[in-house]
């Protein structure tokens, strides 16, 4: 509950940084005061600046910073995808295991113990380390489905270091964003002596370091609440093939007599 909560809050954040992007824009878009006739604002701020405009004025910094926003979506939706309940614990093989514990029947139950191992999910290849250890104390039997269920929630959590890569790495872009803008700001009032008069001078070095720090900050906040929610969802999974391979070990443990130990 937690993790969707964080998921909510990172597209909250989103949102939220969009709005004040807008809200940028429109106030860049506001003209000045009739009485202030002798500060006239440039041109293109006159005429305001669309989002693409905006993100634009982020510097060079901003390309990592789409490289980390492509990442984040690209393997967002791989991990959606990878993470579907029905591939990692197919349903065929529950409809296999449940009729496996059915059976009294021991070709049946033979049979369809082997259809099972020769499937390659997750669930399948945790059934085929219990299943090498049946004839083995059943202490040892659930060590090795605990076992293999770590290496598989290490191979489904592996992705998933992407998206705590890029909450790690965006933030810090958008942070350096920041120094060279407010470096290029400095550099110009260095070089022109009228330029702390003049706004319009300092504001390409201003803009550079907010657009790019709300940039690093929109990409980190999601990614963060996306490696948190699919960490638990791989947790859940795994809880779940360990609590159904242990039932069924189990029975089959104590069902099996020393010729049909595999």
């Amino acid at each position: 509950m937690i993790k969707r909560w964080l998921v909510w809050c990172g597209v909250a954040a989103v949102g939220l940084a969009l709005c004040m992007l807008v809200e940028a824009q429109s106030l860049a878009a506001i003209s000045p005061p009739a009485n202030l006739p002798a500060a006239q604002p440039p041109a293109d701020a006159r005429g305001g600046h669309t989002l693409l405009e905006l993100l634009e004025r982020g510097g060079v910094v901003m390309y990592p910073l789409y490289v980390c926003s492509i990442l984040m979506v690209a393997f967002g939706i791989e991990r959606a995808i990878t993470l579907r309940r029905r591939k990692v614990i197919p349903t065929a093989i529950m409809r296999r295991i449940k009729a496996a514990s059915a059976s009294g029947d021991p070709e049946i139950r033979r049979r369809l113990m082997d259809e099972i191992q020769s499937d390659d999910s997750p669930m399948g290849r945790i059934f085929k380390a219990g299943l090498r250890r049946l004839d083995r104390p059943v202490l040892e039997l659930e060590k090795a489905i605990e076992d293999a269920g770590a290496r598989e929630a290490a191979r489904l959590q592996r992705n998933n270091k992407v998206l705590s890569s890029v909450a790690s790495i965006a933030p810090l872009l958008g942070l350096l964003g920041t120094v060279t803008g407010l470096m290029r700001s400095f550099m110009t009032v260095a070089s022109s002596s009228d330029a702390l008069g003049r706004t319009e001078l300092l504001a390409a070095g201003i803009y550079e370091a907010l657009v790019a720090t709300a940039v690093g900050l929109s990409i980190a906040i999601p990614s963060m609440a996306l490696y948190f929610y699919f960490q638990e969802r791989v947790d859940k999974l795994v809880g779940d093939i360990d609590d159904v391979a242990v039932d069924l070990m189990e029975n089959l443990f104590a069902e099996a007599k020393p010729g049909e130990a595999r």
